[in-house]
């Protein structure tokens, strides 16, 4: 009997056990799980004893915090407003562009220390780059980053604003105007930062180079920095890049997260164009060019965009690290999560909790706007010309071909029901509809952009940057709160991407107490509350302490001493 029940027990002790592994691998619905979620240890520099009085001062001294204010008053005082029909070139409107001769002057005026440590390099008139040089030419340098452009405040709205949108109105709490929250006070705070530094004696080893550009709120064409840089040191040659975006202390089912981003999306502008012969309107056909694009619009809207979740998406490791760090998301939604890699059922219930439930699907799909539609000229004259401008931000797993695509596919069935002419254009043309007498249609690719390359966060960089957000926020802000820092995707595009070529390790962050939604960035009433800046000064300060510690993995040597003053 004592072998017979033996026999039973080894065999239910081994079915018990590979049910605990395909569950665990095949979403057999365990409630233990091997961590997915990448561990972020609390990072301080080395010298941390000897600079943390000067933290406490950034951070809760009342002289700082007003003298700070002052500083981002001024920055927002001077209006540096871009506009999307601004001049190409700067050449051809100096005027105009002027306003950045203003905004650099200010700068000087008002940092002088950091000005008599740096060499300042202007590319393309306006494009600031800072040069502070370290003392190590054989380790890369590190690159920190912000715009001085802003969007326009319209004149319609101006009766929206609570305050006066360039008077930086400060309330004792927060800071409002135009361009605070997007991204003056990254901007201001890094001269801050970096002032804070050398007030202390620090020289760096490491060069640091400060880039601003002056048109990013208008695809940054004009932004030449980044082929600057890459001029004097060469591609692949900086340690990293950080610059504006990323989500900082937002809360996720519970879960205070930082997420700064480590890609951005894709981008893609489609204009679809209907031409036809027009005519008087006393005698029209069954459609006009407006119906039959009206027609066109309610296909592309109910386009059925696929859903991914994939860990070629930094959001994956996000809402893994929600996944296993929330008290309240049910079990039903954290098996999903955790399995979703290994059980394909479990990863469509994944996309639907992130698309649906949390109305968080931007970051597991690429999105689409219909954004600007305009046709025909007068009452009585049938239209000739209808267009339609679409933007589409691209999934990680998807490309510009593959977005342009299916718009095309929801375009063609009215094009062909309707006898139109259908021609796509991406590189070159392609003929998808022989021309017709009825008229024709176009479907052009205008300005594109792939899906970002993929920040590791598996190395010392990450290490370094994702530890001093837990060190400033769990030991100097807010000491003893727990926060987990993930990686994330921007859902925008930044000045980033001109410096592909530069490193492998670019950041997306903006150190602060609010998403910038809730600082209502573009729009009525920005603001933020001062003291996220004060945080931003932190951490600057902390990261180029630590970063200044650091080895580089691989050889560089640095030509500067090339580069012409």
């Amino acid at each position: 009997m004592f072998r017979e029940n033996g026999a039973r027990y080894l065999a239910l002790g081994l079915l018990v056990a590979i049910g605990l592994y395909f569950g665990l691998y095949t979403g057999g619905g365990v409630t233990r799980y091997e961590s997915q979620c990448p561990s972020t240890k609390t990072h301080r520099p080395a010298a941390f004893e000897s600079h943390k009085h000067v933290l406490d001062r950034i951070l809760h001294d009342p002289d700082f915090r007003n003298e700070s204010v002052t500083k981002l008053q001024k920055a927002i005082q001077i209006r540096t407003e871009v506009h999307d029909d601004d001049t190409e070139l700067v050449e051809d409107d100096f005027e105009y562009w002027s306003k950045f001769d203003k905004f650099e002057e200010y700068l000087n005026s008002t940092f002088p220390l950091f000005y008599s440590h740096v060499t300042l390099h202007k590319v393309n008139y306006h494009g600031l780059v800072y040069i502070w040089q370290g003392s190590n030419q054989n380790l890369k340098p590190l690159l920190l980053m912000a715009h001085q452009d802003t969007v326009p405040v319209s004149e319609d709205s101006l009766s929206q604003w609570e305050h006066d949108p360039f008077a930086g109105y400060y309330d004792g709490t927060n800071l409002h105007g135009r361009g605070i929250a997007d991204c003056k006070d990254q901007l201001v705070g890094l001269f801050e930062s970096a002032e804070e530094l050398i007030k202390t004696g620090f020289a760096p080893k490491r060069t640091i180079i400060y880039s601003f550009g002056f048109d990013e709120e208008v695809m940054g064409n004009r932004n030449k920095n980044a082929k600057w840089i890459e001029q004097q040191y060469g591609a692949d040659s900086i340690y990293a890049v950080v610059d504006e975006g990323g989500v900082n202390l937002d809360t996720i089912e519970g879960v205070k997260m930082s997420v700064p981003g480590t890609a951005e999306k894709g981008y893609v502008d489609l204009k679809v164009i209907i031409e036809t012969p027009g005519g008087h309107s006393s005698i029209p056909p069954p459609h006009t060019s407006i119906g039959m694009m009206g027609e066109m619009i309610v296909a592309i809207e109910n386009l059925d965009i696929p859903t991914y979740f994939t860990p070629a998406n930094p959001a994956y490791w996000e809402y893994v690290c929600v996944a296993e760090h929330s008290p309240q998301i049910t079990p039903k939604a954290k098996k999903s999560i955790l399995n979703s890699r290994f059980d394909k059922a479990s990863n469509k219930d994944a996309r639907k909790y992130i698309d649906i439930d949390l109305h968080k699907g931007f970051v597991v799909k690429s999105t689409q706007a219909l954004d600007i539609v305009f046709g025909g000229v007068k009452a009585n004259a049938l239209p000739e010309y209808v267009e339609l401008t679409i933007n589409v931000r691209i999934a990680m797993e998807e490309t510009v071909e593959i977005v342009s695509r299916r718009i095309l596919g929801a375009v063609e069935p009215v094009a062909e029901k309707y006898g139109l002419g259908l021609t796509f254009r991406l590189n070159g043309d392609e003929k998808i509809l022989d021309p017709k007498s009825q008229g024709h249609c176009l479907v052009n690719v205008v300005s594109l952009l792939e899906p970002a390359p993929v920040t590791p966060i598996n190395d010392e960089e990450w290490d370094i940057f994702a530890g001093t957000i837990k060190h400033v926020y769990e030991d100097l802000v807010a000491p003893n709160q727990t926060l987990v820092v993930a990686p994330g995707i921007g859902s925008g595009n930044t000045d980033t991407k001109w410096y592909w070529n530069l490193t492998r390790h670019i950041y997306r962050y903006r150190p602060g107490q609010l998403p910038g939604v809730y600082s209502k960035e573009h729009g009525v009433n920005e603001f933020i509350p001062v003291d996220s800046h004060l945080h931003l000064i932190a951490f600057f300060y902390e990261y180029i302490l630590s970063v200044d510690e650091a080895e580089d993995t691989t050889e560089f040597s640095s030509p500067l001493f090339q580069i012409e003053n």
